[in-house]
């Protein structure tokens, strides 16, 4: 019989699907085909912007690991970052959209929301913020699954940096950073790169996530996560890893198959607020935890991103940050769209065992 759970950080409702289940087994993503095409890409593409020699391709970049000794905007870097050139925000967006909205005879008073003259039912604001690329790696054929540990921690590292370097800004109020993989996950260059967005809003579905957990330690005095956490550890069944700093699980209320959380056992509300060793072996986890899916799902498609406090509850109790991985093994369909809830054709306990088969041999 299907089960309905609810995710305690969210109260959100989640169907798990014992009639339509699926396997572990599968869940295999990648046809050979995918696989071949690969392992046919070389290490260096002539017309990749991201590729080591192509840097005149990309805008000029932010910040960069890189050998000492050699300039920005050239060879020597193994981890480099630019503006995104088709970015989501931009700190010059706002004066750019005045401009042009002031010909179309809307109110562009940016101290708060502005509206068209006749439908004030429109709100709009200005997309001010910025979007950043990382770019994970030098070599055009090489995934976060093969990374080496030191390529991974400094990746990790400059996640942080770039976080901490976003974060005094007044004008935003979240940060994220998230990684897609494959076309299925919404990427477009082939290149292992990840993003950095800085808004002025805090999204919706955080604020919910932010109003639950609040709840709960108004009620309680404790922080959800770590409850959470440490039910997870007594249970067992559904922690793939498990760290002296990190707890790796397929969350009770699993929304999608192998949806993955990884989080701190120690109480932090902000990824970037973690120390510089810590967020080095962070790097080593996910790569490692990201090489055992490409061996149990056969090379899926997958997202992550960091959950955060925002800015300004950098040092709250209430919330707890993680990293949740997303294989795109399934599309949603009529009912989800509908409702918002989702149907997860497999079992969390199921799948959390079966990638224990994978990772312990890693």
């Amino acid at each position: 019989m299907s089960e309905l759970r609810q995710d305690p950080t969210t109260r959100e409702w989640v169907i798990i699907s014992t009639e339509r289940r699926r396997r572990p087994h599968e869940f295999d993503s990648a046809s050979s085909s995918k696989k071949e095409a690969a392992s046919n890409l070389s290490e260096y593409s002539s017309d990749c912007p991201f590729c080591l020699g192509n840097e005149y391709l990309s805008p000029h970049e932010l910040a960069s690991y890189r050998t000492f000794g050699t300039k920005p905007n050239s060879k020597g870097w193994w981890v480099r970052v630019v503006p995104n050139k088709f970015a989501a925000l931009s700190l010059d967006y706002g004066d750019n959209l005045a401009s042009n909205e002031k010909t179309r005879g809307i109110n562009t008073d940016f101290t708060g929301y502005f509206f068209p003259r006749a439908m004030e039912v429109f709100r709009v604001k200005p997309g001010i913020g910025t979007h950043e690329v990382i770019v994970d790696t030098p070599k055009h054929n090489e995934q976060m699954s093969f990374f080496s540990d030191k390529q991974a921690q400094e990746l990790f590292l400059m996640y942080r940096e770039r976080y901490l370097s976003l974060n005094s800004n007044p004008k935003f109020k979240y940060i994220i950073i998230f990684k897609n993989h494959g076309v299925n996950a919404g990427t477009s260059i082939v290149h292992s790169h990840s993003q950095v967005i800085a808004t002025p809003i805090i999204p919706l579905s955080l604020r919910n996530n932010i109003s639950q957990a609040r709840f709960y330690y108004d009620e309680v005095g404790r922080c959800i996560f770590c409850d959470m956490i440490q039910s997870e550890i007594v249970d067992g069944r559904r922690i793939i890893l498990q760290t002296d700093d990190f707890i790796v699980f397929h969350p009770f209320a699993s929304a999608s198959p192998f949806e993955t959380w990884i989080a701190p056992l120690s109480h932090e509300p902000c990824f970037a607020n973690v120390s510089v060793e810590k967020a080095k072996t962070l790097g080593v986890v996910v790569k490692k935890v990201l090489k055992g899916m490409y061996q149990a799902l056969n090379d899926p498609d997958y997202n992550f991103a960091f959950n955060n406090s925002p800015i300004a509850d950098e040092k709250e109790d209430y919330y707890h940050w993680s990293l949740r991985i997303i294989p795109r093994l399934t599309m949603k369909a009529g009912f989800e769209i509908g409702t918002g809830m989702s149907i997860n054709t497999a079992i969390p306990e199921e799948t959390a065992e079966f990638m224990r088969g994978f990772i312990k041999n890693l």
